[in-house]
């Protein structure tokens, strides 16, 4: 799974910070856009769930990026104006200049995942899963 935290924490720093928050809701609609697209044009086609898992967490870094931009703005509409130094915004800084190169509204490449082990509770028959040869099922 990916971290998508980096590439969205950058294109959220790249913005102007007095936009409106409509700016980021129309970034983090263009990254959902670019990762569907991108995640069903994967060869072999990924399931429904690993699509989803990944969805989810790019969801989760939407969630972490709006939450700091929260702390940010409840900081600067304090008495004094201004985050102290050591605040989740130097945090954000860090992240976000740490995120990869290129377009902020592009994902990552995807690579089919790794499978899912076995259910310790069903027999496996894939000679990979067990290092066996395969057992027909039973009848």
């Amino acid at each position: 799974m990916a971290d998508y935290y980096p590439l969205i924490a950058r294109a959220i720093a790249a913005l102007d910070p007095n936009a409106p928050g409509e700016s980021r809701r129309a970034l983090y609609e263009r990254a959902r856009t670019a990762l569907i697209a991108q995640l069903r044009s994967v060869q072999p086609p990924l399931s429904e769930s690993e699509i989803t898992r990944e969805r989810l967490s790019l969801e989760e870094a939407v969630r972490k990026v709006e939450s700091e931009a929260a702390q940010r703005a409840r900081e600067a509409s304090r008495p004094g104006g201004g985050a102290p130094s050591g605040s989740s915004g130097d945090a954000f800084r860090r992240a976000s200049t740490r995120a990869t190169e290129g377009n902020p509204a592009a994902v990552p490449p995807r690579t089919r995942p790794a499978p899912t082990p076995p259910r310790a509770d069903r027999p496996s028959f894939n000679v990979d899963d067990q290092g066996e040869t395969p057992r027909p099922p039973r009848a």
